[in-house]
């Protein structure tokens, strides 16, 4: 869950924040995104996304996620087609009750692991390198509409809230797309285990090497450019960050595939501000028993890293 909100949300405010001038709509709604993502102990959030490469989808995700002080739930189901017609279910439930966490994965049905971790709060954990990245952003927010012109943002304020709508393309300018490619970095690198500063342009593989579709991307892609975007957030009368959806297509810049294209469609809601619980874990609540490999859970998932490698 933490995965897709981080792509989508840090994808959208890196379109906001360069036409957003400091005190106008557009600005708020940047703003209220952020107070979800690192503020907001007591939230509920919905998601539904839809991933293809060159037309074809490759993944369909559906998740739900679960913030209650320092206790958290993710709901992760994904799908994704085989070649004879039928979808391959995978996916995974973790609970996280202070430092102590437990999951349970659609490929082992009744087990659970369980290992520890840091205790959060927050939708996402601040660190040095993500602060700069949010400067970044906010730096260029000070460029108002000078970056995605006037024309690329519609606002709209009544009673109800605020919304927010941006469509924009291949013509936005250079730094938008470096701004682009720092956010997806440091989201590969903190929930894919993938370090860009580790990997070579000359180094890199064909995408048909790889396993999956989404190793694959990350993998073999050098840089990203924006081709298409059409993204609308709202947020509550009361500056809350109520829902973001639309659709976001990248092409992706290979070393050896020349240029690909993403697709990504979505939606993310937020309700129950200060009402969402997460309950201790017990496993009879789910009907699982402890798998024997439990002690793997403390050790961090390299794979990924050591795949970009060939």
């Amino acid at each position: 869950m933490k995965r897709m909100i981080a792509g989508l949300l840090i994808l959208a405010l890196t379109l906001i924040s360069a036409g957003a001038p400091a005190e106008t709509p557009v600005r708020m709604m940047y703003d209220s995104v952020f107070n979800l993502l690192f503020d907001t102990n007591n939230v509920t959030l919905t998601g539904h996304a839809e991933f293809s490469l060159d037309g074809e989808r490759f993944k369909t995700a559906d998740a739900r996620y679960v913030q209650d002080g320092v206790n958290s739930l993710w709901d992760w189901k994904l799908k994704s087609p085989r070649r004879d017609g039928s979808e391959r279910e995978s996916g995974y439930t973790v609970i996280a009750n202070g430092e102590k966490v437990y999951v349970m994965e659609v490929f082992y049905p009744g087990m659970y692991k369980t290992g520890s971790t840091r205790e959060y709060d927050t939708i996402l954990r601040r660190s040095v390198q993500l602060n700069l990245l949010r400067d970044l952003l906010r730096i260029l927010s000070d460029q108002s509409d000078s970056l995605l012109g006037q024309e690329a943002v519609e606002t709209r304020s009544d009673e109800t809230g605020l919304t927010v709508r941006i469509q924009a393309g291949k013509d936005v300018p250079e730094i938008v797309n470096t701004a682009l490619n720092m956010a997806v970095q440091f989201a590969a690198r903190r929930y894919f285990e993938t370090d860009y500063d580790q990997l070579s342009e000359r180094n890199m593989i064909s995408m048909d090497n790889f396993i999956t579709v989404t190793q694959a991307i990350l993998c073999s892609t050098s840089y990203m450019s924006l081709n298409q975007a059409d993204i609308t957030l709202k947020r509550d009368a009361g500056g809350r960050f109520e829902s973001a959806e639309g659709k976001v297509s990248v092409e992706l810049n290979t070393e050896e595939d020349g240029i690909r294209l993403l697709d990504i469609s979505f939606r993310l809601d937020a309700s129950d501000f200060g009402g969402s619980s997460v309950e201790p874990f017990d496993p009879a609540d789910y009907g699982v028993r402890l798998w024997d490999g439990t002690a793997e859970m403390n050790a961090p998932d390299t794979r990924a890293a050591e795949a970009c490698r060939g």
